[in-house]
């Protein structure tokens, strides 16, 4: 069945619930998709009046929450490799000790790795760590970095990808695809 098919009902109303490919409808997932919408319609609206300056802050966060929902699918209690990489953003030891120092530099105070749990706290590190990353990129001749790039110094590591010249053919195909999803889910949000 094709997804016109699918949601046809919806958008002419042609009868509820539309027909599922897989068995019945499942009226949860319809009530998400329309909530989603209307979020994502808000969010357009609420870009709309924004200040350049405040819009760049809030595409920002719009990419942090992307990079989490590709980490981890946004669960703040997740524990990957063999527990060196905690919560929603699956920060390591290394890139909470470049965000406490981003966050220092920027008169903030540092939040201890033990705090990791506090779901602000793993909010603000991953924020503090991304710009962390932005600045190296800037700081080795990235004039204006994408969130490609960022991402791809966040979950590749800016070392390893100075290492290779920041040139995205160079990464291994599974942190581009990775960056590529934060992108597009990112992009997708902003328009």
């Amino acid at each position: 069945m094709t997804p016109f098919k699918i949601w046809r009902p919806l958008f002419f109303g042609e009868g509820f619930p539309p027909p599922w490919p897989i068995g019945a409808c499942n009226v949860n997932n319809v009530v998400n998709y329309v909530n989603t919408m209307s979020h994502i319609a808000n969010l357009a609206l609420f870009l709309s009046t924004l200040t350049p300056p405040q819009r760049e802050q809030a595409e920002f966060l719009i990419f942090t929450n992307a990079v989490a929902q590709i980490e981890s699918g946004g669960n703040y209690e997740a524990v990957g490799d063999r527990g060196k990489s905690l919560g929603a953003w699956q920060m390591g030891v290394a890139s909470w000790i470049c965000a406490n120092q981003w966050r220092k530099a920027h008169n903030l105070p540092t939040i201890k790795r033990t705090e990791w749990r506090n779901k602000e706290n793993q909010r603000a590190m991953a924020g503090a760590y991304l710009y962390w990353c932005k600045d190296r990129l800037i700081e080795g001749g990235i004039k204006n970095p994408t969130y490609v790039q960022i991402y791809i110094a966040y979950g590749w590591g800016y070392s390893n990808f100075k290492d290779v010249g920041f040139d995205l053919s160079k990464v291994p195909s599974e942190k581009l695809d990775a960056a590529e999803r934060v992108n597009n889910i990112t992009q997708e949000l902003l328009k």
